[in-house]
């Protein structure tokens, strides 16, 4: 809450070293390195950033970065993992909203979640996505995985097909595999703000194996509705 005027002015000086902790510093620091990290590595590619580049950026001293970190790699892993475990959680959160919803709305609420995520912030999701297999071998096994976090949910679309079992065992990570490119190509190329306009078409494109072409594309086209309209009836 922020204090109101002339409040501050009078408490803050007084207040402020009791609420500036060891640790509140320290946490600060990390998030900073962490951040700088990101955005170098979006910018620069992961090979071409350097510690000097970090602590310049994060305005942090060598003996701090290595107080956190023992090197570059396990700095970006750590990003890594941080930015995809809070990816993963807006998800859950937004997939919890619509749990009574029929299972096309929660894709639909779930692919929404994942392209806000990279919107947000695009050169941490630049960095996490388009960079980061470019770090070595210890990320690969993370990042395969990151890249299929929206299967659960799409699995769960066998239910609604008139032939599971005529659909592919790997259908699930090649339909999220094919939304996180989609997601990628605008990132490469410094458009995330596109991204948005790709969401109808990422709909469609894991609805159809599922439940057809025809009420894939009526979800699609209902994405586009103003938040509360009346979800759509199968045709």
């Amino acid at each position: 809450m922020r204090a109101l005027p002339g409040r501050d002015s009078r408490t803050s000086l007084k207040d402020s070293p009791a609420r500036v902790t060891r640790d509140g510093v320290k946490a600060d620091q990390r998030q900073r390195i962490l951040r700088a990290t990101g955005e170098l590595v979006a910018k620069r590619g992961y090979n071409a950033v350097t510690i000097e580049l970090i602590v310049k950026r994060a305005k942090v001293s060598y003996k701090t970065f290595y107080a956190h970190f023992s090197n570059k790699e396990e700095c970006f892993l750590e990003l890594f993992d941080a930015v995809m475990a809070q990816t993963r959680a807006q998800i859950d959160a937004a997939l919890a909203a619509e749990a009574e919803a029929p299972w096309p709305q929660q894709v639909v609420a779930g692919l929404r979640a994942l392209f806000d995520a990279f919107i947000a912030d695009p050169l941490i999701a630049r960095a996490s996505i388009v960079e980061a297999p470019t770090v070595g071998p210890l990320i690969i096994e993370r990042y395969e995985k990151a890249m299929t976090v929206l299967s659960p949910l799409l699995s769960q679309g066998r239910e609604s097909s008139p032939q599971p079992d005529e659909l592919p065992a790997t259908l699930e990570d090649t339909l999220a595999g094919g939304v996180l490119w989609s997601a990628y190509q605008r990132l490469i190329v410094g458009e995330a703000d596109r991204i948005e306009a790709l969401l109808p078409e990422a709909i469609e494109f894991v609805l159809r194996p599922y439940i057809g072409e025809a009420e894939a594309a009526m979800w699609a086209k209902w994405s586009l509705q103003p938040a509360g309209a009346p979800a759509p009836s199968a045709p």
